[in-house]
């Protein structure tokens, strides 16, 4: 009786222990959750939803780098107390593999981000029925391939499009982000050549974003086989019908009161069976079209987001219009608006390309006519 006796006491002696040590570990996580939230609410504060992308890049580091840190170190610090506390070490081993989880997970979300997704290259599909065409045709919209330097991703970039043999590319700007010690110049020359490989019959048409402001002293010779539309139009003839293609300034496509007065003289100008394609960098202009007599409107700028939360969307788009607008297709009034998330990810302030739940993507639009009604 003695020794059971005995046992019962030793067995409520470590009880107590065992849960002193959850505790600790609660309370150690609590206090992990608060400097996260603390740290992430001074990152909204200085601006990183404004979007300020210096903001944006020291939130990446804190979430994705440091944190990941610190939760090795209380890891290896429940660990030692192990060693000492041996009367609960299962629950201290314990409390260790779980911060050692949450560590490797997030060091692994960090790879996924920077290294995964802004490569998974997505070529999205769209259809859409014209009476303005007789014939099909094949449009790929490319936007914001934003290479810090030309790598073989962008070298799969264009693989892919030559791949798909389209008719027709429209790209709505931003080549290039250059990285030190990369130079645009160099970069520019790489990237030239990779847009000579693809060769659509009807040609490769442009805008100008933001991150190319150099492209502004190059001749239009000087970039063929590229055609830049700056608050110009160009009737091109396919078979089956005539694209009348209007591209706008990078000022004009941020506001739309700034380009209607491009617009408007460009559709007094169009002929009634042309299939007007109105494209600018950023989709803001869209807000202000819905009325007008335009087939289909291009944009990109966005990057979709880049990171979209599951029930919330994109954190960042930098654009006035609804956040639902800020990737894929849909109609906008009279026209049919696509956005693109874009082929590349934004590199500025040095940041690295980051992309979650968001991959970088190019859209196929076939342009195909209309069905006769039965």
């Amino acid at each position: 009786m003695k020794s059971l006796g005995e046992l019962a006491m030793t067995d409520v002696a470590s009880r107590p222990r065992g849960r002193g040590a959850w505790k600790l570990g609660a309370f150690v996580g609590l206090l992990v959750f608060l400097y996260v939230i603390i740290r992430n609410y001074f990152f909204i504060r200085d601006g990183m939803l404004d979007p300020d992308f210096g903001v944006i890049h020291r939130a990446y580091e804190f979430n994705l780098g440091e944190l990941a840190w610190l939760l090795s170190v209380v890891s290896i610090i429940f660990i030692g107390l192990s060693m000492t506390w041996k009367s609960v070490r299962p629950q201290l081993l314990a409390l260790s593999a779980l911060y050692a989880f949450l560590s490797i997970d997030l060091f692994a979300l960090r790879y996924y981000v920077t290294n995964v997704e802004p490569e998974h290259l997505v070529v999205k599909h769209v259809r859409l029925e014209t009476p303005k065409l007789t014939k099909p045709i094949r449009l790929l919209h490319i936007s914001d391939i934003q290479a810090g330097s030309i790598t073989d991703y962008q070298q799969k970039i264009f693989e892919k499009i030559h791949a798909l043999q389209p008719d027709i590319i429209l790209n709505t700007g931003d080549f290039l982000q250059v990285v030190p010690p990369a130079t645009f110049t160099g970069e520019w020359q790489k990237l030239l050549e990779l847009i000579k490989s693809v060769s659509p019959r009807y040609g490769t048409y442009a805008v100008f974003g933001d991150t190319e402001r150099e492209l502004y002293r190059f001749k239009q010779e000087e970039l063929e086989p590229l055609r830049m539309l700056s608050s110009r139009s160009e009737r091109v003839v396919v078979d089956g019908g005539v694209l009348n293609l209007h591209g706008l300034s990078l000022y004009q496509s941020r506001k739309g009161e700034w380009a209607m007065n491009s617009i408007d003289r460009w559709l007094n100008e169009a002929q009634a069976n042309d299939f007007r394609i109105l494209f600018g960098h950023a989709p803001d202009y869209a807000l202000s079209v819905s009325d007008k007599s335009i087939d289909l409107c291009l944009a990109g700028h966005t990057h979709g987001g880049q990171v979209r939360l599951p029930w919330y969307g994109p954190l960042v788009i930098d654009s006035e219009i609804p956040k639902e607008w800020a990737q894929g297709f849909r109609r906008v009034g009279i026209p049919y608006l696509n956005v693109s998330a874009g082929a590349g990810s934004n590199r500025h302030k040095g940041l690295p390309p980051i992309r979650f739940n968001c991959p970088t993507e190019m859209t196929l639009i076939e342009l195909v006519p209309i069905r006769p009604l039965r």
